[in-house]
């Protein structure tokens, strides 16, 4: 279906990817991981044949359909963006073909007949019933004005336009971002009833793992096909790694150990060679000057055949194992335990201007508990975390109720977009900001650590995977005793997710964070939380097996 053979991308400078070879069959559904900025869109744009690569060659036999990021739509119904341009035309022509059939000529029927049939293979006959259950499993409405839709609905639109099109390949950028769990778990069983072929770049590690058969990662230029699901893979990733780290091993002993014979045989050669054999008896010189000649050609000879070896050995040397992504560690004082009781709210309601977003809540947070908040797009987890713990937003909420904190409370808070960050201007600011007790030495340690530029770069001239990094060593440096996340897996790639689950594992403090991460509320969460409608329902935590969507309803 797609073959792409020793294929190179070059931006500016930089080389994205080098050598890259991959296949890509009937039915096949593979995930394309990677750190931000690694090339994953890119390549993705190879595939598509909407960029040419700077090297190799692409060759696809079938239909290639490519999830476009960012499109504008300036006029029209949601259904009439997502059908397709052909089945447009087809449409077209049929009507033009029917208003000439009342003249009963032979050519007007022929024509009808020919435009009925296109319109059939098209898939007219059908297209809107599939059409209303990807935007019903999509949340959207057929008839809404595609100018009034909000920029998450707006890459919904876009998703289902693709999903929609002719194709038997379908290359999909993150297609879970702005999906709630309830749509999230539509398109996972949309794929996996299909009979096309997908590569999925996401970090949604729960997702990849219920829709794909491989993986494929690109690291630093170079493209590692598993044939396993993400999470088998990165098992198999490990094993390998292990195994290149002792066959790496082995080899450096054996070249350390040929150097230093070279350099003793060199060193004999040079002794022998500066030997007076002047020094030796009359009637020795002779003798005394051949043994001096024989050891020295004899180590000199013996120095050249372990070169030989050294360049056998380092022509066949194995692949030096990629770093590990660095790791904040800091002489930092522990996090305060605080008190027992973090928050009681007793007969919460919030009101957004004449909205109504809870209704009559009774909740509490007790220190240590990692509650995860659930449900929705729109269902209120965001109001919510605002109203418990005070945070400021743009449009004032009124509330109702009771909400007691406990005393000397220090709440660290992470937003969708990052707007924890407003207002600071460089990378020493916003560590300051988080933790005002680091030192001089240790703004430069972190950002050390974390492989930031310096204290004194200013954060606009940070990019995407320096601004995650950034994010991780806040996270890391805070001693705050509360954590209030909110979509914090945003922007993030899957190495940096997989650190932030580390530190939440590890934090001895207590975290209340809304996600639709499943593989990190699995793993993370002691409580959970599902809002909706103005109502909280009360789960299990992820790691004793969560509460599914169809049980809260029901409830």
């Amino acid at each position: 279906m797609l073959h792409i053979e020793n294929v190179s991308r070059v931006l500016g400078d930089r080389v994205l990817f080098a050598g890259v070879d991959l296949d890509v069959h009937s039915g096949q559904r593979l995930a394309l991981i990677g750190e931000n900025g690694s090339g994953k869109t890119t390549l993705l744009r190879v595939l598509a044949g909407l960029d040419q690569p700077d090297v190799g060659r692409v060759m696809v036999t079938r239909r290639v359909a490519l999830l476009e990021q960012e499109r504008v739509f300036e006029s029209g119904t949601v259904l009439e963006v997502v059908t397709p341009a052909a089945l447009r035309q087809a449409r077209l022509a049929l009507e033009l073909t029917s208003a000439r059939l009342e003249n009963g000529a032979s050519d007007a029927i022929t024509a009808f007949a020919e435009a009925e049939e296109a319109y059939r293979l098209a898939g007219g006959y059908h297209f809107e019933a599939r059409a209303g259950r990807v935007l019903a499993g999509l949340g959207l409405h057929p008839e809404s004005k595609v100018t009034q839709l909000s920029g998450g609905q707006n890459r919904r639109v876009l998703l289902a336009r693709l999903l929609l099109a002719p194709a038997d390949l379908f290359l999909l950028d993150e297609p879970t971002n702005h999906l709630d769990e309830q749509g999230a778990v539509w398109l996972r069983d949309w794929i996996r009833a299909s009979d096309a072929a997908f590569v999925l770049a996401s970090h949604d590690r729960a997702f990849l793992d219920a829709v794909t058969t491989s993986t494929a990662e690109l690291d630093r230029g170079h493209l590692t096909v598993y044939p396993a699901p993400y999470t088998q893979a990165m098992v198999l990733k490990a094993e390998l790694l292990a195994a290149q780290t002792r066959d790496y091993a082995a080899f450096r002993r054996k070249q350390d150990a040929l150097e230093d014979e070279r350099l003793r045989r060199a060193s004999q050669a040079r002794s022998a060679g500066q030997y007076n054999h002047k020094r030796a008896s009359d009637g020795d010189k002779l003798l005394a000057k051949g043994k001096a000649q024989n050891a020295q050609n004899v180590n000199a000879s013996r120095a050249r055949a372990i070169e030989r070896r050294q360049e056998h050995l380092a022509a066949h040397a194995p692949v030096k194992p990629f770093a590990n992504r660095p790791q904040i560690h800091l002489n930092l004082p522990e996090v305060p335990h605080g008190p027992s009781e973090i928050l009681h709210a007793q007969h919460l309601s919030v009101w957004r201007g004449e909205r109504q977003l809870l209704k009559d809540q009774t909740l509490d947070v007790r220190r240590g508990d990692r509650i995860v908040l659930t449900g929705p797009n729109g269902g209120g987890k965001t109001t919510l975390l605002t109203a418990l713990f005070g945070l400021p937003t743009q449009q004032p909420l009124h509330l109702q109720g009771e909400i007691r904190r406990g005393g000397g409370l220090s709440v660290y808070r992470v937003g969708q977009q990052g707007e924890e960050l407003a207002g600071l201007e460089t990378v020493a600011e916003a560590l300051l900001e988080a933790n005002p007790a680091l030192t001089f030495h240790q703004l430069h340690e972190v950002t050390a650590q974390v492989n930031l530029p310096g204290p004194a770069i200013p954060l606009t001239a940070l990019s995407g995977g320096q601004r995650t990094r950034l994010t991780l060593a806040r996270l890391g440096v805070t001693r705050a005793q509360v954590w209030v996340l909110d979509e914090p897996t945003n922007h993030l790639d899957l190495p940096a997710i997989e650190a932030l689950e580390a530190l939440l594992m590890t934090f001895p403090g207590t975290v209340v964070m809304a996600t639709h991460d499943q593989a990190l509320i699995a793993r993370v969460a002691t409580r959970r939380w599902h809002v909706e409608a103005g109502q909280v329902w009360e789960g299990v935590g992820g790691r004793e097996g969560g509460v599914t969507l169809e049980t809260v309803l029901k409830a």
